[in-house]
C-alpha cells in the first residue's frame, strides 16, 4: 500500500525544488527539529529523505512541473523567430526584446549613428523551417525544390546555391537622422 507524503516532507519537497532552498534550509523550513540544531544534522535529514521512494517521486514531479512552466512554448519560439524575420531596424518602436545590442557612434567629422544589432533574419527562418518540419532535403524527386533556396539564389551567380557570403548570427542597420 502507497501513503501519501506527510504535510512536513511536502512543504520540505516544494521549499527545496520551487522555492530553491538548500536541503538544511529546506528542512528547518518545514518545520522538522534536530536535537543537535546544526546545519549539517538538518542537511543529514533532508538527504535521507530525498533517498526515500516516496519523496524522490514528489521531487521528481515537481521538478517536470516547474519545467513545463518555465519552458517556453512552441508558439511562443516560432512568435519570436517572425518578429524576428518582420522585424523593421528603422522603425522607431521596434521591441526591445529583438534588440541584441544598441549603440551610439560618432564618426570623425562629427554626425551620430545609431547602430542596432538584430538577430539574424535568415538564421530565424532557418530555425522556424526546422521547427515546422519544413526539411526540404528529405523530399524525394527532383521536381521539388526548397522554394527559399529559389529566392536566395536569385541573389547568387549559381541558381540553387547559398551566395558566397557569409550568414553572420547577426545584423547591424544604422539608422541615420534626416538632415
Amino acid at each position: 500500500m502507497y501513503k501519501t507524503l506527510t504535510t512536513k516532507q511536502k512543504r520540505f519537497v516544494e521549499n527545496h525544488v520551487t522555492k530553491g532552498m538548500s536541503i538544511a534550509e529546506s528542512v528547518r523550513r518545514a518545520g522538522y527539529q534536530v536535537k543537535s540544531g546544526r546545519s549539517e544534522d538538518y542537511g543529514s535529514l533532508g538527504c535521507r529523505m530525498l533517498k526515500t521512494e516516496r519523496v524522490s517521486t514528489y521531487v521528481s514531479k515537481l521538478r517536470e512541473k516547474v519545467f513545463t512552466k518555465d519552458a517556453l512554448s512552441v508558439a511562443e519560439k516560432r512568435a519570436f523567430l517572425a518578429a524576428t524575420v518582420r522585424a523593421n531596424p528603422l522603425d522607431p518602436d521596434l521591441p526591445g526584446h529583438l534588440i541584441q545590442e544598441a549603440r551610439t557612434e560618432v564618426d570623425p567629422a562629427g554626425n551620430v549613428k545609431k547602430v542596432i544589432k538584430l538577430p539574424s533574419k535568415l538564421e530565424a527562418i532557418n530555425i522556424d523551417n526546422k521547427m515546422a518540419g519544413d526539411n526540404y532535403a528529405d523530399r524525394a524527386g527532383s521536381e521539388i525544390v526548397n522554394p527559399f533556396l529559389a529566392i536566395v539564389s536569385l541573389f547568387s551567380n549559381q541558381p540553387g546555391t547559398l551566395p558566397a557570403i557569409p550568414v553572420r548570427p547577426v545584423i547591424e542597420a544604422e539608422i541615420v537622422p534626416a538632415d
